[in-house]
């Protein structure tokens, strides 16, 4: 007769006696097998339970973190099927396949392995954690695709017909099936997965002539990660819609709609975009992994010369602070990681946003619905008479949020906000231009901001390299350095992002010139006798400093007046 697996365990003193009682009266309060509750709560490792299975089922154990990938095994097994089934096939030799199993009594599954490869299957044991661990680093993108492309059907009964308009007619309901078939669901998933475990913040699917491409931005940098056919488009997309709730007949008209993927132990929200083009519309996916957190002042990496001035700015109890930048340059982390160092049991922290990124516990967070009149400048109206002490505009768009804003600032009121211009001193006429007269500018401004976000070195595979600068005309720089390129940064030589930062603390003069209505030149030649330090400045001392390249400063940071 068969010794049970924690009898076992516990003659080998793997065990102790007490735990196994544990967990056996836990397994009788759940389904879950012996061997999982002793693992899971860690009573025995998972060398010991397997070694001991081994032993009790007579058969070979394998450890797989030892095992070189054989590439002809892997090809006869897809991925989605030995994730689902808890295998791995180990290597192929004259028609005879190893395959570790987490359950090696899985004669089902052994018996399916033996009809789909014609080979005689060698069973082996492993842990489902060791299996699942290999399975993610043997099985790549390419092999992926292979299979689930084969596995998509050309679907030839749905028909697409053009009429005068050139609008495509599609049955919904054929529609909605097909987007609902495994492989479109498995498609759909992968590159989104596959988006996730690559760091990437957006997903561009995006319709060309003869194919659609994928892309993922990562580090700012839009990579190209997949094709698909492009008869397969319309099903892809739909499945987009369903996840987000969006409506799959409305091809005419842009979309917005939201979702949340749970990987693991972590959760994802998705924005989801649809916009009609040439081809078809194209979707993008902003991608807000929650497990990364929000990060604090001290992690965003602010220069010693911008910290003292910030943090001073924001221990007023009114004023008007601006974050400045285009589009991903970082302005909503930072508007986080301040409201992060300013909130408190004292404070009544009110925030405005379009929509509302990251949940802040201590803080009243609104978001926008322009369809049903929640503007920037109604919500921030109805904020005032909740008796807020500290408030943050997610962005200034008009003359009417400006104008609110900038009197609440002087009303006794901290706020904060975002504003799309190229450097500090051009936010202060960008207000000017909105409307705001320039004494109030002037009055009520405490600090501007300005930001860029560049890619950082991979620490990986960085190396010294020799000095080019005259090639970049740029000030002297002591030492260069540069990526190789490797797995960890996909061969780029970047991995992650840093901030490039200049501020702008006003003083007596500066508010002075602004509400005499000075130029650009004269605000910006006495903010640098002053002492403020440029874009450009910061960007180089990080290129000295080993942590980006010339040519990245190059690209994205403006020269200004170094």
């Amino acid at each position: 007769m068969r010794k049970h697996i924690g009898e076992m365990l516990v003659e080998e003193r793997a065990l102790s006696r007490e735990n196994l009682q544990k967990a056996l009266s836990f397994q009788k309060a759940g389904k879950a097998r012996i061997g999982r509750v002793l693992t899971d709560f860690g009573f025995v490792s998972e060398k010991s339970l397997v070694d001991a299975l081994a032993l009790q089922l007579r058969v070979p154990s394998v450890d797989l973190q030892a095992v070189e990938a054989d590439r002809e095994a892997l090809n006869m097994v897809p991925e989605e099927y030995a994730e689902r089934k808890k295998i791995f096939p180990v290597r192929l030799v004259a028609r005879r396949l190893m395959l570790a199993m987490a359950d090696p009594l899985d004669y089902q599954t052994i018996e399916e392995m033996k009809f789909r490869t014609g080979c005689e299957i060698l069973p082996a044991i492993a842990s489902e954690k060791n299996i699942l661990d290999c399975i993610e680093k043997h099985y790549q993108v390419k092999e992926k695709v292979f299979h689930l492309m084969n596995s998509i059907k050309s679907y030839k009964d749905a028909e697409f017909l053009r009429d005068r308009s050139e609008e495509k007619v599609v049955n919904v309901q054929s529609l909605y099936k097909l987007s609902e078939t495994p492989p479109i669901i498995q498609l759909v998933t992968m590159i989104i997965v596959e988006a996730v475990k690559m760091r990437a913040s957006d997903i561009h699917i995006e319709p060309r002539e003869e194919s659609v491409a994928v892309r993922y931005r990562v580090d700012g940098d839009l990579r190209e990660a997949l094709i698909i056919p492009r008869r397969i488009k319309d099903y892809v997309i739909s499945r987009i819609k369903i996840i987000a709730d969006m409506d799959i007949t409305n091809r005419r008209l842009p979309q917005d709609g939201t979702s949340k993927l749970k990987l693991s132990d972590r959760e994802v929200d998705l924005r989801i975009s649809t916009l009609p083009s040439l081809y078809g519309e194209k979707v993008v996916i902003r991608l807000l992994d929650k497990s990364k957190g929000l990060i604090s002042l001290d992690q965003i990496g602010f220069p010693a010369g911008i910290k003292e001035p910030l943090l001073n700015a924001l221990s007023r109890p009114q004023g008007f602070l601006l974050i400045t930048g285009p589009t991903g340059s970082g302005k909503s982390t930072t508007l986080y990681a301040i409201l992060r160092q300013v909130r408190s049991e004292k404070e009544n922290v009110v925030t405005i946003e379009d929509p509302v990124e990251y949940r802040l516990s201590g803080v009243t967070q609104v978001g926008i619905n322009e369809a049903i009149g929640l503007t920037f400048p109604n919500v921030l109206r109805s904020i005032l008479r909740q008796d807020p002490d500290i408030i943050m505009v997610g962005e200034i768009r008009d003359r009417e949020t400006a104008d609110i804003a900038v009197k609440s600032s002087l009303t006794g009121h901290l706020v904060l906000s975002t504003l799309h211009t190229n450097s500090t001193v051009s936010s202060i006429t960008r207000l000017i231009d909105i409307g705001i007269p320039a004494y109030l500018a002037g009055s009520s401004l405490t600090g501007v901001l300005a930001q860029r976000l560049v890619r950082r070195i991979c620490p990986h595979c960085k190396r010294e390299e020799e000095q080019n600068d005259a090639a970049y005309g740029l000030p002297e720089i002591k030492k260069s350095f540069s990526g190789a390129g490797c797995n960890k940064c996909y061969g780029t030589g970047y991995y992650g992002q840093v901030g490039i930062f200049e501020y702008l603390a006003l003083d007596r003069n500066l508010r002075n010139l602004i509400a005499q209505k000075a130029s650009e030149e004269e605000i910006w030649k006495a903010a640098r006798e002053k002492g403020m330090r440029t874009l450009f400045e910061d960007a180089v001392d990080k290129v000295n400093a080993g942590i980006t390249t010339a040519g990245e400063i190059i690209a994205k940071v403006p020269m200004g007046d170094i």
